[in-house]
């Protein structure tokens, strides 16, 4: 273990966010210095989510579902679930954690992160992996480490994968139990 990663851990134990440490640790006063992580969080966003936390939403989301970028209309059936389900204020409450604690991993917004740092980010931090085993070490911050894996990425992926991209990838051409051609129902499937 390095010097680094044990400062950070024991930081991180404290309560105290390293980031914002390693961020204002020069020449700012130490009780602004030392507040505790998410302290100056504590008083929750109000409203609609602000288009850059949209997209580090849906770079995240693409992350997770695909090693190569999305095609447009791709992102947008993500950029859609996104926005539809942040009219409901326990999946907005979701959505801010995991930009929120993206952008404390990342040491800035997870969307201004080129792919191949979006990757290792989430490979390194085990974001992708929407179980959480009994006892499992979550990092610096568990709580919004265990919301990301359980919340947001499962439904990030869910939502993929219920869009006509999603469909494409296991082979449908509609979504299953639609009707998409009248004229296959009328003669013996090939």
């Amino acid at each position: 273990m390095t010097r680094r990663s044990l400062l950070r851990r024991s930081l991180g134990i404290l309560g105290f966010d390293p980031i914002r440490v390693w961020r204002l640790g020069s020449g700012l006063a130490a009780s602004a210095i030392l507040q505790p992580a998410g302290a100056a969080d504590t008083p929750a966003k109000r409203g609609p989510l602000s288009s850059a936390e949209v997209d580090d939403l849906v770079a995240f989301g693409e992350v997770l579902v695909s090693a190569d970028a999305l095609a447009p209309a791709d992102r947008g059936y993500l950029l859609e679930h996104i926005e539809d389900r942040a009219r409901r204020a326990d999946a907005l409450s979701h959505y801010r954690t995991t930009v929120s604690t993206l952008e404390r991993l990342a040491g800035r917004r997870f969307a201004s992160l080129d792919r191949r740092r979006r990757i290792d980010l989430v490979t390194r931090h085990r974001l992708g992996v929407s179980q959480v085993w009994p006892g499992e070490e979550l990092g610096l911050f568990p709580e919004a480490m265990r919301v990301i894996r359980t919340r947001a990425v499962r439904d990030l992926v869910g939502a993929y994968y219920a869009s006509p991209a999603g469909w494409g990838i296991v082979g449908y051409q509609t979504f299953p139990g639609r009707c998409g051609d009248l004229s296959r129902y009328t003669r013996a499937e090939s």
